[in-house]
């Protein structure tokens, strides 16, 4: 049933449905009847103060196929380790008015006889380690193609600087040929 505005009615809350009976033949009439108002229930809103945030967002695109939905991913293949980094625009960075997060989208191979449980990595955030061993992903899927899987990796940032290093390296007991993909990663700053 369609709803419209009824203007020329006195509570701005009301609507109406027209009711149209529409010819089935040229030769016949159209006919309107009155329209029936109904009173649509008003608006459940919230308004809280707004909230100050601030996102640095790094598309990885280092290998072409993975990532979603750019296509391109950042690949760790066993053994390797990848630096990446942030920048904070001095006016940004106040020391002690701002708490970070660095949010990291990964996904496993698509190596599916490779079990999870022997993927591994070490993550480091301006040289403090924020996580060791076996990490909370996937194997990436539909197998071949752009992953519609990713999952979010979340670190504190305890000691946010003007210039923000994050370092992983891929632990795994796996093979040379399996790997570890990252699609993006975001430095989330909000004020305490």
């Amino acid at each position: 049933m369609d709803y419209y505005y009824y203007p020329f009615v006195s509570d701005p809350y009301a609507v109406y449905t027209p009711n149209v009976w529409q010819s089935q033949g040229a030769d016949e009439l159209y006919l309107y009847s009155m329209p029936a108002i109904e009173r649509q229930p008003q608006p459940v809103l919230s308004n809280a103060p707004a909230q100050t945030s601030i996102v640095l967002f790094k598309e990885l695109t280092g290998y072409p196929n993975y990532g979603n939905p750019s296509g391109n991913a950042d690949i760790l293949y066993t053994g390797n380790r990848g630096t990446w980094t942030f920048d904070i625009q001095p006016i940004l960075l106040i020391p002690g008015n701002l708490t970070a997060q660095l949010v990291i989208r990964g996904v496993l191979d698509d190596h599916t006889n490779v079990p999870v449980a022997n993927y591994s990595a070490r993550i480091t955030i301006n040289g403090t380690v924020a996580h060791t061993g076996r990490l909370p992903l996937v194997h990436g899927s539909p197998a071949g193609q752009r992953f519609n899987n990713w999952r979010l990796l979340t670190f504190n940032v305890p000691n946010l600087r003007r210039n923000n290093t994050v370092v992983i390296q891929n632990t795994s007991n796996t093979g040379p040929n399996d790997w570890i993909a990252f699609d993006w990663m975001e430095l989330r700053l909000q004020p305490r």
